[in-house]
């Protein structure tokens, strides 16, 4: 090689030299880059890849009447689930997975939406309530569905479903809303206490998840377990409810277009039935109530979805008399001896108010006017009364007092004082609105669980008893200051009511020696009675569309000579208050026959 070769070809390799160590210099920087600086990172990449987590539901807890027997459980059940965060394979899975299953376009639109809402998911359920066939052809062409397996779980289900249905509500997916507030409830398939005794006692049903750690594939199919927290169970809750009472009380009253019911044991609170009707069948929401049903029951007239026992608020009609008498008894204004002419009428200033009786009742003392109902004695005591003593009284004796507190959707009744009206109408308390309040009607309103804890307040003797759906022990109840002579009048004139030949529920006693049931009828007006109306003989509205006829109000207790079981019944739009005072003799005698039952 020349001089003058060898002076070019040096420069050109010592060049060559270091741009190939610049370049291993390089490689060198982006090795150390990787594993030093972003190892950490990668590695949890690749570990992300190979690991999958899919949470564990716990068991909800089970609801149980008093004997055990089983109102809500746990059925087991099948479901498909997806394990793979690349969105770009989960349209192809659901595709592929709609060949071998119903799954329906809707379904498939509802899953791709709920995925696309995650952010960081590892599992989600994309089919629940697989039938055993489904099962078996998911597993026979596993390997066409790449991150799809399958899992055992469990769905809620109510056995005597329509006969609980308002008590025990149902349990159904969270909103959005939920689940922002509780990050719990974002695993997929989690149920939740929507109302009634499901959400009351929710956070005792729901148990606690725990999740397992999976080694999968590169398809995303599990290769072994690696770790696994087990689910904690929620709790067993046992009710007051005695389902065969709870049972039959919803058979009475399934015979009307709308009713409720609840029945009270008098010594110690509890609820031994709550009824409402129409139903319900709490059964199609767990998984989720299709557009159809949701829309009938939407559109059901007799208002199905509401718990008309704890939510129903009526004019309480005459059941409330026997309030007005103790208040009046109680503040002196009165004594047993105490009588008032019936003609059939009273006049406040020049406005003529009726007694239900168009020929009147005559001369009456308390007791009569109780077992027969005369409005005028009770307007005439309730003026002497006065509407601040009154008001304060019935929400002592427990209307507008609400009950169960907590319960969803447990309204409070509405018990009308100077102040509210003012408030509420702009305008001033009139001596009429007393009249009216006297006999239930007016601006008063109430629910059948407020007046059932009333009525069983003055059954237990004076006693400020509570309604209750938990417990065993016997509660220690406030005694409420009631003079007993008032108590045992008030007790004695509904005795008569039902037992006295003059009595208003005479015609609908319980004829057995021993099981007599005592109370008080009530109607209670949905539209007033014009002077027309009155003139053509028309005071009753039975001759009138469902909508326009009387609630007809029972409340009572049972066996007569000595109470156990407090009861009221309203029955929406009867016309009178004979249904629901037959309705309320039916549940007392089947209370009692039970109670016999459980004595042997």
């Amino acid at each position: 090689m020349s001089e003058k070769e060898n002076n070019q070809f040096l420069p050109r390799a010592l060049f060559l030299g270091i741009s190939q160590l610049f370049l291993v210099l390089i490689l060198l920087g982006r090795m150390y880059y990787l594993q030093i600086h972003q190892g950490i990172y990668y590695h949890l990449l690749a570990e992300g890849n190979r690991i999958a987590t899919r949470p564990l539901l716990p068991l909800r807890g089970q609801i149980l009447d008093r004997n055990g027997v089983v109102l809500a459980q746990n059925e087991t059940t099948f479901r498909a689930l997806l394990l793979t965060d690349k969105k770009d394979e989960i349209g192809e899975a659901l595709e592929t997975l709609s060949e071998f299953v119903d799954f329906s376009p809707e379904e498939k639109e509802k899953v791709l939406s709920s995925i696309g809402k995650k952010r960081g998911f590892d599992s989600a359920i994309i089919k629940e309530n697989l039938t055993w066939d489904e099962v078996s052809a998911i597993e026979l062409h596993a390997a066409d569905l790449p991150g799809i397996s399958i899992e055992v779980g469990a769905t809620r289900n109510y056995p005597l479903a329509l006969n609980t249905a308002h008590l025990l509500g149902y349990v159904a997916a969270p909103s959005e809303k939920e689940q922002e507030e509780d990050t719990v409830l974002t695993i997929p398939g989690f149920k939740i206490g929507k109302v009634g005794v499901e959400k009351f006692f929710e956070n005792r049903l729901r148990g606690v998840p725990g999740h397992s750690a999976f080694e999968v594939n590169a398809r995303r199919k599990i290769v072994r377990e690696l770790d696994q927290v087990v689910s904690t169970a929620g709790e067993d809750i046992h009710l007051t409810i005695d389902a065969r009472l709870q049972l039959h009380t919803q058979e009475v009253l399934s015979a009307f277009e709308s009713a409720s019911a609840v029945v009270m044991d008098v010594h110690n609170g509890d609820i031994l039935a709550l009824v409402s009707s129409p139903s319900f069948n709490p059964n199609l929401f767990p998984q989720g109530i299709s557009h159809k049903d949701w829309r009938e029951l939407q559109e059901n007239p007799y208002i199905p979805l509401t718990n008309k026992a704890i939510a129903g608020l009526y004019p309480p009609g005459s059941t409330v008399k026997l309030f007005v008498a103790l208040a009046a008894l109680q503040t002196g204004v009165i004594d047993k001896d105490t009588r008032v002419h019936c003609p059939g009428f009273m006049y406040v200033g020049n406005h003529k108010f009726h007694c239900y009786r168009k020929e009147g009742h005559g001369s009456v003392n308390v007791s009569r006017a109780i077992s027969e109902s005369c409005d005028v004695f009770f307007y005439e005591a309730a003026k002497k009364v006065g509407i601040e003593r009154l008001s304060q009284f019935y929400k002592d004796i427990g209307v507008g007092e609400g009950g169960l507190e907590g319960f969803p959707h447990c309204k409070v009744g509405l018990v009308p004082t100077k102040e509210w009206k003012q408030k509420k109408k702009n305008t001033k308390w009139m001596v009429s609105d007393t009249v009216l309040t006297s006999i239930g009607q007016g601006y008063m309103l109430a629910t059948p669980l407020e007046l059932v804890t009333a009525v069983a307040r003055l059954a237990s003797g004076g006693k400020k008893l509570f309604p209750r759906l938990e417990g065993t022990e016997t509660p220690q109840f406030q005694n409420m200051g009631y003079d007993p002579n008032y108590i045992a009048l008030i007790l004695e004139a509904m005795k008569a009511t039902s037992n006295s030949p003059s009595g208003t529920a005479f015609r609908w006693r319980i004829p057995i020696e021993g099981m007599e049931m005592a109370g008080k009828t009530g109607t209670s007006q949905v539209r007033r009675i014009t002077m027309q109306d009155r003139h053509a003989g028309l005071t009753k509205t039975t001759h009138l569309p469902w909508k326009y006829r009387e609630h007809g109000l029972f409340i009572g207790f049972a066996p007569a000579h000595s109470p156990r079981y407090a009861i009221a019944v309203v029955v929406e739009h009867a016309g009178s208050s004979s249904i629901a005072a037959q309705a309320a003799r039916d549940i007392l005698t089947k209370a009692q026959y039970l109670e016999q039952e459980n004595s042997l």
